[in-house]
C-alpha cells in the first residue's frame, strides 16, 4: 500500500494550473457475476492494469484517522442510467472492491492505495446507489471477549 505522495502528484496539486487529473478507479467483485465492474470516476474510459474502467459518476469519503474508530469509507454513485442495480439486486453478501487513486495520465502507477474492502448493505433509490465500505471484515470479529456456550449460558440454548 502507498502511503507516500509522489513528486508528479505532489506537482500537480501545489501548481497552480496542471494537465493531471487525479482520478478514482473501483473494481468491484462478487462470485455470482461472470466478470468484475469496473468503473473510474473521471468522465472518460481508463484502462489500469490490463482491464478497462468504465466512467461512472460516483465519490467515495475516507475514513476517519481517529484512534479507535473503525475504517470505513462511504460510497455513493448516481443512480440516473441504472446500469449497477440488476447486478446489485442479483448478489447477496458482501460485495468486494478494491479502491487505488491514479493519474488519468498515468493509470498503471497507483498514487494512493489499493484498498481491499468489503461492501455492506448497498442502498439505492431513483438518484443514488451507496453502501458502506470496510478496510477489514469488521462484521466477522468476534463481539466481545465472552464466549457464549451452553456450558456457561445454558438459559441461551
Amino acid at each position: 500500500m502507498t502511503h507516500e505522495i509522489s513528486t508528479r502528484l505532489r506537482t500537480a496539486i501545489y501548481a497552480q494550473e496542471s494537465p493531471e487529473v487525479l482520478t478514482t478507479v473501483l473494481r468491484l467483485t462478487h462470485p455470482a457475476w461472470e466478470a468484475p465492474v469496473c468503473l473510474v470516476s473521471n468522465g472518460e474510459p481508463l484502462v489500469h492494469g490490463g482491464e478497462t474502467y468504465h466512467p461512472f459518476p460516483f465519490t467515495l469519503t475516507l475514513p476517519e484517522s481517529e484512534e479507535g474508530v473503525l475504517p470505513v469509507l462511504k460510497w455513493e454513485a448516481q443512480n440516473v442510467t441504472r446500469e449497477l442495480i440488476p447486478q446489485l439486486r442479483s448478489v447477496t453478501g458482501e460485495i468486494y472492491a478494491r479502491v487505488a487513486w491514479v493519474l488519468a495520465s498515468t493509470p498503471d502507477v497507483i498514487e494512493r492505495g489499493p484498498f481491499e474492502v468489503q461492501i455492506y448493505g448497498v442502498e439505492y433509490n431513483a438518484l443514488t446507489i451507496s453502501g458502506t465500505m470496510t478496510l477489514e471484515p469488521v462484521l466477522e470479529e468476534q463481539f466481545g471477549w465472552l464466549t457464549m456456550t451452553p456450558g456457561n449460558t445454558p438459559a441461551l440454548f
